[in-house]
């Protein structure tokens, strides 16, 4: 099966959703889990797929920053780098119990950027475990059509041919596209109908503590652009987390399935074809230690 561009399927998901394990860290006077999107816990992390592709992670943040112990606040940024990709992403989040969060996601690739801005709400469901996180985004997508050019000619195989599934790869847009004679980044342009868009997107991200050592999360994301390249975005999460101590440290382990869906509609001057799908299914493996 043909798979879409790994460039946007990492960046179909734009909640700021920190989804490591361990259980709970102090907030003020709350307590958050760890896999809650308003932890604060300093950590580090790596992970890999069953492609090979390693990523690591680092970040935390800090509580009450304002509001002089009146109200609860959390912020947070994260950073997460993928070694063969060279892709980067940072996400930095403000929670404020009287309102919500905000956030912003900046993710940076080879042939696509994309920077997202949202509101997350959280709640707690009526058996007073089970947490949800509905979100809304704005993400602007800026597409690098010379570098796509470049991908399809095979000038540049290093990271964009290499086939990682959590970072860039050949795609199913680049195959469809190789067909196109002479190929540069105006025939791109023309073919996707622009180099940037403008999306719109939803999110549900949810979680459930089994007990103090094992949880679930789900995740929930659908979108689509109105303005620029039109495209379509669905991505499904399910995370399972564990937790144990080391030392002072809490060690965590958590095995994540995710699918990825993205349609791009509205092609401009390619006979036989008016969209192109490409979709992905993949499983990873982490590890996380919170301090």
């Amino acid at each position: 099966m043909n798979t879409f561009n790994k460039n946007l399927l990492g960046l179909a998901l734009t909640t700021c959703a920190l989804t490591s394990a361990s259980v709970y860290a102090e907030t003020g006077a709350q307590e958050v889990h760890d896999a809650d999107p308003r932890n604060t816990a300093w950590r580090g992390g790596i992970a890999t797929d069953h492609e090979g592709e390693i990523k690591l992670v680092a970040g935390g943040g800090f509580n009450n920053l304002y509001g002089e112990g009146e109200y609860q606040t959390q912020t947070i940024m994260i950073g997460e780098y993928f070694t063969q990709s060279e892709d980067f992403r940072f996400r930095l989040a403000n929670f404020d119990e009287r309102f919500g969060g905000v956030y912003a996601d900046v993710y940076l690739t080879d042939t696509t950027n994309m920077y997202t801005g949202g509101y997350m709400l959280p709640l707690t469901a009526t058996n007073d475990k089970t947490m949800l996180f509905p979100s809304v985004n704005y993400s602007y997508v800026d597409f690098d059509t010379k570098q796509i050019a470049q991908n399809i000619r095979g000038t540049m195989v290093p990271n964009e041919m290499n086939g990682y599934s959590t970072g860039t790869g050949q795609t199913a847009m680049l195959n469809a596209l190789n067909g196109i004679s002479g190929i540069n980044a105006g025939a791109v342009e023309s073919v996707l109908g622009g180099d940037d868009a403008h999306m719109v997107s939803v999110n549900l991200y949810g979680l459930q503590p089994w007990n103090d050592t094992f949880y679930t999360v789900f995740q929930a994301f659908g979108g689509s652009t109105y303005g620029g390249v039109e495209m379509e975005m669905v991505d499904l999460v399910l995370l399972q987390g564990t937790r144990t101590q080391v030392g002072d440290a809490i060690f965590n382990i958590y095995l994540e399935g995710k699918y990825t869906n993205i349609k791009i509609n509205e092609l401009n001057g390619f006979p036989g074809r008016d969209y192109l799908r490409g979709e992905e299914a993949k499983v990873s493996i982490g590890f996380d230690w919170r301090f």
